[in-house]
Formats: structure tokens, sequence, C-alpha cells
């Protein structure tokens, strides 16, 4: 199986990283391979699993949601990245999401049913710390906002896109949570080019240095 393998790479590659410090782990990093769903890499979800404090629930709780929000190509995820900011102690989560990007109908080929429409989900936590190879954090607040290429979501852009959600202070408000919305992960391998985490249940996390970067600092 090929987790198996994955797994057995990942033994041998862990002993041959180079010292895990917060200069080796900083900058930009883009999502290439998870033993989960994608969109889990996200401090937002790394949250919701910390609270769940069980395997089993937040595994089902996961894949709920993916049938939910994947269910007849409605919505897919494209790129994914981290900003990783040791100095000011803020992560910037990234992912790119489109809207009906497979809805296609077979005549004379292949039809394109609606039009794709997408955008970024820009998740910030801060208090971000690096202590023997754990990463600990605090979820802070959430934007949906443009991808270049892909139209903004109609009816909706001008109310729900570009503006930040202070999901932290929501987070609170809920009476199921009774702890602030805190997740870790653990970073045991890294190098020039590549980083290697895991999450608190042991999912897997392989990230690269984008050759194309996908946050523009300027703008967030």
């Amino acid at each position: 199986e090929k987790s198996i393998e994955m797994e057995s790479l990942i033994e041998s590659l862990v002993p041959l990283s180079t010292e895990i410090t917060e200069n080796s782990i900083s900058g930009e990093w883009e999502l290439i391979y998870s033993s989960v769903e994608l969109f889990r890499s996200s401090p937002f979800f790394l949250a919701v699993e910390n609270a769940l404090k069980n395997k089993t629930k937040s595994d089902l709780f996961f894949k709920l949601h993916l049938l939910q929000v994947g269910s007849f190509g409605i919505s897919t995820v494209g790129r994914i990245g981290q900003y990783l900011n040791l100095k000011k102690g803020e992560m910037l989560s990234t992912f790119d999401t489109t809207i009906f990007g497979l809805t296609t109908i077979p005549i004379l080929g292949w039809f394109k049913l609606l039009p794709t429409f997408g955008g970024r989900v820009i998740t910030v936590a801060k208090k971000l710390k690096l202590k023997e190879n754990k990463l600990s954090m605090e979820l802070e607040k959430t934007k949906v906002s443009k991808v270049d290429g892909l139209m903004k979501i109609p009816l909706v852009d001008k109310i729900f896109m570009e503006r930040w959600y202070p999901v932290n202070t929501i987070w609170k408000l809920l009476p199921w949570n009774k702890e602030n919305p805190t997740c870790q992960i653990t970073v045991i391998y890294v190098d020039e080019d590549m980083r290697i985490i895991r999450d608190m249940h042991g999912a897997l996390f392989i990230y690269i240095r984008p050759s194309i970067p996908l946050l523009d600092q300027t703008k967030i």
C-alpha cells in the first residue's frame, strides 16, 4: 500500500534532517502531500481536531465535511500554502477553492454546465512558537480573497469576501468550546527545500518551497 511505502520512506528520511530551528522552518511553504484530507493542514481544522481530542470523532467530522463540500464536484481544493513568521509569532495558512469546477455534462464532448468561481481562504494563527520541534499556535481570524484567474463568487462576494472574521472571538462564545482554539504540530524533518510535519494524531503533511509564491504579503 502506498501509505505504508510513504511511512517507510519518511522513517528513512528523518535521520537526515538538518537542525530544526526557527530560521530553517520560517518562510513560505506549499503542501504537496497529505495522508489525510488536504484541508486538515489549516490551523482552523487543526484547532477543531484538538478540541475534539478524539481521533475517531475528528476523522468522522472531516469525512462528513469533505462529503458536504465536495459532492457532485461543487467544490474542490487547489493550492495550499503556509507562511511561517516566527519573529512575529504568526502563521498564514491559505488554500484555494473552486466552486462548480467539475460541473460538466457529456454533450458533444464535455460541455461546461456552469462557470467556475473561487477564492482563497486565508487563516491567521497567532502566538506561533517552536519548542522541542513542536509548533504551537492559536487560531485568530480568517477571510476569503480573490484568486487571479477565477471569478468571484456571485451574490455573496461583496458580503463575505475581503473581510476578516474574528474566529477566535466567535469560538470562545460557542458553549461546546471549553478551550481557546489552539493546536500543535510536530516538525520531523526539514532541509532547504522540504518540511515534513505530523499533527496530534500522526497524520503526515509534506511541504516544499514554492517556485511560484502563493502569498502576496502586501495584500494581506
